[in-house]
């Protein structure tokens, strides 16, 4: 009797361990940019699924990446390039190749200036414009753009000394406010921006996208994502028409 217990016992937990891998909540990592639009996309997943679950952890893409190569789990990988991504998969950490699920603008972020709209990026000699704040142009694709404008609008080598480099966009959003500084932004961080911050014009500009190559941001999954339910779930919503929109809405094309 003792025996068939015994059995019976560690067939359920063989049982409830597989539904738990199969079923535990989709781990994340999610490039910076993505910290403003993926709450919105949640939302609309768990409206849609009211059963699934994620855990989101942002960074940037490159440090990500590396985290990745080292050994960290997860289940979805949202870059904000097709570089990182494609790393991962020759590494033998992704399932497949990366693919496309959105693509990012870049904005101008100043103190308010009525002027913004005419003097576009020459605004950023004048001298009241202390620093410059981008991403760190080495781990996050948005930082090696902003740098590629400032090059291609032939502003770089008067600027170089003002650029100072951040791997967290609300440390630009604050230098903004409160001393003064520019900074370059994803265009899906303008809906986080405080009241009063959101002008276009006066606040913000988006930046003309000839200067820049065009920010692919791609995705992959790992090996053990296609056997989580939660995850496959995450991305259908997410290349879904209903997941798109969500996106366009956040400034991404």
């Amino acid at each position: 009797m003792a025996v068939k217990f015994f059995i019976l016992l560690v067939s359920f937990l063989l049982i409830s361990i597989d539904a738990y891998e199969g079923n535990a909540p989709a781990n994340i990592f999610a490039s910076g940019n993505n910290k403003f639009v993926l709450p919105a996309l949640i939302r609309g997943l768990y409206k849609k699924y009211p059963d699934v679950r994620v855990v989101v952890q942002y960074g940037s893409t490159g440090d990500l990446a590396n985290s990745i190569i080292e050994g960290v789990n997860y289940d979805i990988f949202l870059a904000a390039d097709m570089k990182f991504p494609q790393v991962l998969y020759e590494a033998h950490k992704a399932l497949h190749p990366p693919k496309e699920y959105a693509r990012g603008s870049v904005i101008l972020f100043v103190p308010a200036d009525k002027t913004l709209h005419q003097k576009k990026l020459k605004i950023l000699k004048d001298k009241r414009i202390r620093n410059i704040t981008i991403a760190n142009k080495k781990t996050a694709p948005y930082g090696m753009a902003a740098i590629e404008i400032l090059n291609n609008a032939s502003l770089f080598k008067s600027l170089k000394n003002k650029i100072r480099y951040s791997t967290d966009i609300s440390t630009a959003i604050t230098n903004v406010i409160w001393y003064d500084d520019a900074g370059f932004l994803s265009k899906s961080a303008i809906q986080s921006l405080p009241a009063g911050y959101r002008v276009e014009g006066i606040n913000w500009i988006e930046v003309d996208q000839s200067l820049y190559k065009p920010i692919i941001q791609g995705y992959v999954i790992s090996k053990q994502a296609v056997e989580n339910s939660n995850a496959t779930k995450f991305i259908d919503f997410l290349l879904s028409q209903e997941g798109q929109a969500i996106y366009k809405a956040y400034g991404y094309k």
